[in-house]
């Protein structure tokens, strides 16, 4: 930005003097030849007229036709959708298992080779209120583990029994199904029992 200092018209050199600018003299500016003329601005307006309204129309037909359906906005921005926080429901309670000594007849069979150590056992159960139905020897006397056979009915009380036990003789496994007998269950000692 040039500030003009003082405009002075001299008659001896009739020049003018401006800030930074050189001086020049009157003739100078009266000689044209050497300025150039701009283009043509009537041309060059009327392009660029054309050329804003052409982007104009553009820029609303594309608007228009993007908001006409909006459902194509909401796929090219996606959003996800809310989830439903899942809600806790109570576990089913179960009916706490209680164990009846009285509703469980067994049988005890020594497998573990020491002489009347079924009938030992067997009185001690039924002290506790166990009735036991058969004492007697197992069909081997080589058994290392004490195990328990149950029917079918009551194997989802097993460990109720295994755990009322505990004190009385180790029973180291479930042997699986009663199924030969009219006791509720059957208990082979074995060699970890003496």
């Amino acid at each position: 930005m040039f500030i003009i200092r003082s405009y002075m018209e001299t008659e001896e050199n009739k020049s003018f003097e401006f800030g930074p600018i050189k001086k020049h003299s009157l003739s100078d500016i009266e000689n044209t030849s050497s300025i150039q003329q701009p283009l043509n601005t009537d041309t060059n307006s009327k392009k660029t007229l054309i050329l804003i309204i052409i982007l104009l129309l553009i820029l609303a037909v594309g608007g228009f036709m993007l908001f006409k359906n909006k459902s194509s906005i909401k796929k090219l921005v996606a959003r996800p959708t809310p989830t439903p926080a899942p809600t806790a429901t109570p576990a089913p309670t179960e009916a706490p298992k209680i164990l009846e000594r009285s509703q469980w007849s067994l049988e005890v069979l020594n497998g573990s080779g020491v002489t009347g150590l079924a009938k030992k056992v067997g009185d001690k159960l039924q002290g506790l209120g166990y009735p036991v139905v058969k004492t007697g020897n197992a069909d081997k006397s080589n058994y290392l583990t004490t195990q328990i056979l149950v029917k079918k009915d009551l194997a989802e009380k097993v460990d109720l029994v295994i755990a009322d036990l505990k004190d009385i003789i180790k029973i180291a496994s479930y042997g699986g199904e009663l199924k030969d007998s009219t006791a509720s269950a059957r208990i082979i000692l074995g060699k970890d029992s003496i």
